[in-house]
């Protein structure tokens, strides 16, 4: 039996860069994760107002996979912010 490498255990892992109008940030995760791990990271960074995520023209839903929207290793998430609930 052949023992896993290294690198094996982390090929499923993207890195994906979270963009706003102020400030960037990579994040590296399981391309099988949720839509909502990218939108507990923005809490967690930039606060828990209200905001949307996109990949493309495509507003994300937190209990979709990323794979739903094609996101891949480098993909760009926007990140857009509400003064108040949209």
């Amino acid at each position: 039996m052949a023992s896993e490498s290294p690198a094996d255990a982390t090929d499923d892992r993207i890195r994906v860069m979270m963009e706003s109008p102020t400030a960037d940030y990579y994040i590296v995760l399981k391309e099988t994760s949720k839509v909502e791990v990218l939108m507990e990271s923005v809490r967690k960074r930039w606060g828990p107002e209200y905001f949307t995520l996109h990949h493309g023209s495509q507003l994300m839903e937190s209990h979709k996979k990323l794979t739903a929207y094609n996101v891949r290793d480098g993909s760009v998430i926007k990140v857009s912010y509400f003064a108040e609930f949209p």
